[in-house]
């Protein structure tokens, strides 16, 4: 019978509390970074909750949870911004994970979108920093997705992100860690449709702004965010980085309707899933998992 997958807190783990005191005799333990859709909770944890909520596996399983909101991946192989999972995975108090699940590049591919025409100072940003064109730049507004796209900006977008993934994987193998090899798993993002729609005051939307402000129609808002997100997902499969495993999480979720506010569908907001979103996601990530674990 399915076993529910156990919830860690990286410091009760670390200090030893006794709400944490059953980890060790867990025969199969995993390691967890990444943004929201891994984490204990975002801006109101009980409307959204996350991925590793009503995950079940064949064998007792639990899950130290270092994940963080807007967490981008830079920041998650920075040791000193992220200590907890450093100590976890490479420190003194190290364990030997069997496999680290990571939710990367959502919050990266998302910032990058946001990238605005002008900048703070009123300068221009050129191109090739941005994921977006400007109207002159597309001559007017073109009928296709793909015409709304920086190629220079989505070539730089891919030099920053890619090394980041390798640092990844560097941690992983340092002479430091007593996980070298661990399997790594990473779920996809399912689509995201912009819609005015934050997740609380002052918190999102995210991409719906942005659209707006580049003029893109709104007819195809839900065609150019697939272009991206379906990008991110190529560019994960294609870097054959070793022991690492991309699950395909993607067209799980019934999208939100164009022009929706608030829950609808499979998510909760703009850019998180609601909790039967998320039951979902998880229960199609853990079946990933589960068939490529011994």
């Amino acid at each position: 019978m399915p076993v529910p997958l156990k919830q860690y807190a990286p410091l009760d783990v670390l200090l030893g509390r006794p709400s944490a005191a059953n980890f060790p005799q867990h025969p199969r333990r995993f390691l967890a970074q990444g943004d929201s859709w891994f984490s204990f909770g975002s801006v109101n944890p009980l409307a959204t909750g996350n991925m590793m909520d009503g995950m079940t596996f064949e064998k007792d399983s639990c899950v130290v949870n270092c994940a963080h909101p807007g967490d981008v991946l830079d920041h998650m192989v920075d040791k000193r911004r992220e200590p907890l999972f450093a100590n976890l995975l490479i420190g003194r108090q190290a364990w030997r994970w069997d496999a680290i699940l990571l939710s990367p590049g959502g919050n990266d591919l998302i910032d990058f979108i946001r990238v605005p025409q002008v900048d703070g100072n009123g300068q221009p940003v050129p191109a090739f920093l941005r994921a977006l064109l400007t109207a002159d730049e597309r001559g007017g507004a073109p009928d296709r997705a793909a015409a709304y796209v920086s190629e220079q900006g989505w070539d730089t977008f891919v030099q920053h992100i890619v090394p980041q993934f390798h640092e990844f994987i560097a941690m992983r193998d340092t002479a430091a860690s007593q996980s070298r090899d661990a399997p790594i798993f990473v779920h996809t993002y399912d689509f995201i449709t912009p819609r005015d729609a934050g997740a609380g005051p002052g918190v999102g939307p995210w991409l719906f702004p942005a659209l707006t402000d580049y003029e893109v129609p709104q007819a195809l808002w839900l065609p150019l965010t697939r272009l991206f997100l379906s990008r991110l997902t190529g560019l994960m499969r294609s870097m054959a980085l070793p022991n690492f495993h991309v699950i395909d999480t993607q067209g799980t979720l019934v999208p939100a309707d164009l022009g929706s506010q608030g829950d609808d569908h499979d998510w909760a907001n703009e850019i998180h899933p609601n909790p039967g979103g998320y039951l979902k996601l998880g229960a199609v990530f853990a079946a990933g998992i589960e068939a490529l674990m011994p």
